[in-house]
């Protein structure tokens, strides 16, 4: 099927983005909801646009197509699952994933047409199928980025896309674990956009954008630095799943109104 393809439900959907009035009454009957995480395993690397070559993003983008298999939709479903049975503990939750990878962009392609009353065509026979209440859209998003240093300072240039690493030269940092100053930043990110509807209405009750991102520096002082190697493959992996739990459990915590 061309994921392309969406249909036009008949929907009255609300007029504003944000926590809406309609969320209090859903929280009353959240009785049958799908969560569609569709985040897929991707990370992007993106590098600042006066970085010093071509040849080293170029390098770094394919190092990045190691991470198959990272599981931030089952961390994403997982999250989902325990938030909405806090609010509802009788509440028949079911998880899906998209039938095939989305970029980015066609995840925010996904995002925008449901606040249009516009989904999926294999999405929309999967929520007639499965008889639900409700629907909670996990899809990555684009912004600025707001790495934050030990001190609490804003650094970094651009925007950034879903989940994955930022790499700037620009900036003298010093690692507050070992005292060394180096040239670079690696700034670990994720973007994630939370979209809670009601199925049979396509009314948007709620939305929320997760935004998180710190500055990492060098462990070792080096006046010429290779950002992508300031990390271990490891730490980078654990880094992503640990920021896509913290930032679901705290967003979803938010959308659903126990914070």
């Amino acid at each position: 099927m061309n994921r392309r393809q969406s249909t036009t439900l008949l929907w009255l959907v609300a007029a504003t983005v944000g926590v809406l009035p309609g969320l209090a009454r859903a929280q009353a009957r959240l009785t049958d909801i799908g969560v569609f995480s569709l985040l897929g395993d991707s990370v992007q690397v993106t590098g600042a646009t006066d970085a010093p070559t071509d040849t080293r993003l170029e390098r770094t983008a394919r190092e990045s197509m190691d991470f198959k298999g990272i599981g931030f939709d089952l961390l994403a479903l997982r999250a989902a699952r325990a938030a909405v049975l806090r609010v509802q503990p009788q509440a028949r939750v079911v998880a899906f994933a998209a039938p095939a990878a989305l970029s980015v962009a066609e995840q925010r392609e996904v995002a925008a047409g449901a606040l249009k009353a516009e989904l999926p065509a294999w999405m929309v026979k999967t929520l007639e199928a499965n008889r639900l209440s409700h629907l909670l859209l996990v899809t990555r998003s684009r912004g600025a980025l707001d790495a934050r240093t030990a001190d609490g300072d804003a650094i970094g240039r651009g925007t950034v896309d879903g989940i994955g690493f930022y790499m700037d030269t620009l900036y003298t940092m010093r690692n507050t674990r070992t005292g060394a100053v180096s040239t670079g930043l690696l700034a670990p990110y994720t973007q994630i956009r939370l979209t809670l509807m009601d199925a049979q209405s396509g009314d948007i009750l709620a939305t929320y954008e997760i935004k998180e991102s710190f500055a990492h520096a060098s462990p070792e002082s080096q006046v010429q630095a290779e950002p992508w190697n300031f990390m271990p493959a490891a730490d980078k992996v654990r880094t992503l799943r640990d920021m896509v739990t913290r930032g679901m459990d705290r967003g979803l915590a938010q959308l659903l109104g126990t914070r």
